[in-house]
């Protein structure tokens, strides 16, 4: 019996850091197909994409508003707006 209690310890130790280890996995895309995924990100009007940085397991997406400039930071597994930081001008540090 106490071989049992301790088996099965190690294994919800063993899944909690398996849940750990991969944040969003069991999150499905909003749009999934065979060859992938398809997720739009809507911009503010007037806005452009200035570059795409891989952070850790992250996206971050630069973008120029017209109300200064912004990051949104993707999953890029499944394409979901984890975030979205913004710089207005006049901001003090």
């Amino acid at each position: 019996m106490g071989l049992l209690i301790v088996v099965g310890f190690v294994v919800a130790v063993a899944e909690i850091a398996r849940r750990i280890s991969t944040p969003n996995a069991g999150r499905s895309p909003a749009s999934a197909t065979a060859d992938g995924f398809t997720e739009r990100i809507a911009l503010p009007p007037g806005s452009r994409v200035v570059s795409m940085n891989a952070v850790g397991d992250r996206l971050v997406v630069h973008i120029e508003t017209p109300g200064g400039p912004a990051a949104y930071v993707v999953d890029p597994r499944n394409g979901a707006l984890l975030g979205k930081i913004e710089f207005p001008p006049g901001a003090g540090r």
